[in-house]
């Protein structure tokens, strides 16, 4: 009588990410014995056989190689379309198109043997995986000022190279400390240097001073790019006793500053763990107003490089599409988060919206637009809401009941802790700054500390919730600010000061015209021109009077790109601006052919940031409590 048994060794698991692939071995016996080694019970040596797949899961296209070993064997074969194979050993590719078990046969007189090996087969994984959108602006700060010197961070933590065994450089002044110097009015030089202070005085990087900044006093289409005018433009500000706080650094020295992470230590180890982009700027060459019009249009101010309301006194909100009506016509969902409120909000120079608001009101730059009236508006006379808003008593609490809003698309900050816990975030959330308290915007009393710690709360909130799975979080900030940026903002000269071996490409391709506005002379300012005499466009030779809002872009601007989907400590040099986001949510919401603008339409799909198959971030990694504010803050003491 003959005996069959089945033998198995066994199982060997592997776990990669949420996949899970069991490799099984299967040995069978004909003819007695205890093992597939062991003689069978007709005196003879039964064959034995193993096979494995390497790697055990492939992505749909890819191959896997099959790798037998045989002993005693006279035939052996694998099926699945693979036949006959060679003995004792051998290895054979295979591209499955679906998961497969893979059986290897093999035979001699004594008996037979199987061995079973299994690719595991994912199907790429794409945009859709991606549920929700969140974006954060933060306040006026350079790349250079933030992460200029991320580079020797990353190489000591051995965070510089990517599972793709590639090494990833960021364009910053590790290497340039005693490259760049700025002269202040009196002739006195100013280079790179740390700043010891968690607190600066207030800087501006507004229309006239952010191409100053580029070329000092040249604006023509044919200037010289010297990026040589940081410092008379901070010595200068605080001469003039404008912005945020008070002023002790009357020599702009402030502007060559930088940080790194002794006091930024989330936002560095956050950086290097999972991804930025050292080519993303502020879409225009102007102060924050103008840049978060432009984050929420796709690009355009329609002409204005000023703030509509503080600079130019307008009264009525704007009748330009945003990305929030584009969101509402195809049917998808969206919600500003509020930090704070106008009888809270105490920066000066425009973020704080327009005055008269009754204290609870919500501050967002969604205000300025005339959309906005659908989902809040100013209600003193307390009639009945339009639906879908409510009355701000029953809303949010407000004493006065002194405004209407629609709490589903403008909600406190609160809510996103509520939201993203309860998975009921929606699929575009733009979360407004603490204006004045935690946006990390420059002044003598402003810990950068503050924001990092607020941003820290948001992001770790996030990855400890169920929400986590299917988010992406980019951070960034509405413009440089004032401080230094090695990278000058203009086509065609945005690598002068780059190591060519970095291979970044020129900003040209994002560098465009969201419509035919162009800056032009207002004074008093019109709907579409508030250029003052003398400033960039007003003479017929200047860039922007030939070129218009395409000449220069803002300043290149921190950033993090935050999901399980993200590829570890990756660093992109496509170039870039806030739009990129919005194309990113018309992209995975609506379709590739849908933009507000031109400029939107430019902007790269940031695809590369990404990897849907790997979930490389599926476990979130353990970030470092942000460092207390507000720190050492002596602005006197640079």
């Amino acid at each position: 009588m003959t005996v069959s048994r089945q033998y198995t060794k066994g199982p060997l698991v592997s776990v990669l990410l949420l996949l899970v692939t069991i490799y099984v071995l299967v040995l069978a016996a004909c003819g007695g014995g205890a093992s597939a080694a062991n003689n069978n019970s007709q005196g003879g040596s039964a064959p034995t056989a193993e096979l494995s797949a390497s790697p055990a899961t492939i992505t749909a296209g890819q191959s896997s190689t099959l790798s037998w070993t045989t002993s005693n064997a006279t035939s052996a074969q694998i099926d699945n379309g693979v036949g006959s194979v060679n003995l004792p050993n051998g290895s054979t590719m295979v591209s499955p198109a679906q998961t497969t078990t893979y059986t290897l046969t093999a035979s001699n007189s004594g008996g037979t043997v199987t061995a079973q090996a299994t690719v595991t087969v994912n199907h790429t994984g794409s945009l859709s995986s991606i549920q929700h959108v969140i974006f954060m602006l933060q306040e006026n700060r350079s790349f250079d000022t933030y992460f200029g010197m991320l580079n020797p961070y990353r190489e000591a933590n051995n965070w510089n190279v990517g599972e793709d065994g590639k090494t990833y450089t960021v364009d910053g002044i590790d290497d340039k400390l005693s490259r760049f110097v700025n002269y202040d009015d009196e002739g006195q030089p100013f280079g790179l240097f740390k700043l010891q202070t968690s607190c600066i005085d207030d800087m501006s990087s507004a229309w006239l001073e952010s191409y100053g900044d580029v070329s000092r006093y040249d604006f023509l289409l044919t200037r010289p790019i010297l990026m040589d005018g940081f410092v008379h433009t901070a010595e200068n500000f605080a001469k003039s006793g404008s912005g945020e706080g008070q002023f002790t650094d009357l020599v702009g020295k402030r502007a060559m500053g930088y940080y790194d992470q002794d006091l930024l230590n989330y936002y560095y180890f956050m950086a290097s763990q999972f991804a930025i982009s050292d080519r993303w700027f502020s879409p225009v060459s102007s102060k924050s107003t103008p840049n978060r019009i432009a984050t929420m249009s796709g690009g355009t101010t329609q002409g204005l490089v000023r703030d509509p309301y503080v600079d130019d006194h307008f009264t009525n909100q704007l009748d330009i599409r945003t990305i929030f009506q584009v969101l509402d016509q195809h049917g998808v969902s969206w919600k500003i988060y509020y930090s704070i409120t106008a009888g809270g909000c105490t920066e000066r120079d425009g973020d704080c919206g327009q005055g008269g608001h009754s204290n609870d009101y919500p501050v967002t730059t969604f205000s300025d637009f005339s959309y906005s009236a659908r989902y809040l508006y100013e209600n003193p006379q307390h009639l009945p809401c339009n639906p879908p808003t409510i009355g701000s008593q029953q809303a949010v609490g407000d004493s006065s009941n002194a405004f209407c809003i629609d709490i589903h698309h403008i909600a406190p900050l609160d809510h996103y802790s509520s939201d993203i816990a309860n998975s009921s975030l929606p699929s575009y959330a733009f979360i407004e700054a603490a204006y004045g308290h935690g946006d990390e915007h420059p002044g003598s009393d402003h810990s950068i500390l503050t924001g990092q710690q607020q941003v820290a709360s948001l992001i770790n909130a996030l990855m400890q919730s169920p929400s986590w799975v299917s988010s992406v979080f980019f951070l960034s900030y509405d413009e440089a600010g004032g401080p230094f940026d090695h990278v000058p903002p203009v086509p065609g000269h945005s690598n002068d000061n780059t190591d060519s071996g970095l291979n970044i490409p020129d900003i040209s391709s994002v560098a465009v015209n969201a419509d035919s506005y162009k800056p032009c002379l207002g004074n008093p300012p019109t709907l579409h021109c508030d250029l003052h005499a003398g400033e960039p466009g007003t003479n017929p030779g200047d860039a922007p009077a030939i070129q218009g809002f395409a000449a220069q872009l803002g300043f290149r601007v921190p950033n993090l790109v935050v999901s399980p989907f993200v590829r570890k400590h990756y660093v992109s040099h496509v170039p870039m601006d806030h739009t990129a986001i919005l194309k990113f949510v018309e992209n995975r919401f609506i379709g590739s052919s849908t933009h507000l603008t031109s400029r939107d339409a430019a902007q790269p799909d940031l695809l590369n940031f990404f990897d849907f198959t790997g979930v490389p971030w599926a476990t979130p990694p353990t970030p470092p409590a942000a460092a207390s504010p507000p720190g050492p803050c002596n602005p006197q003491n640079l």
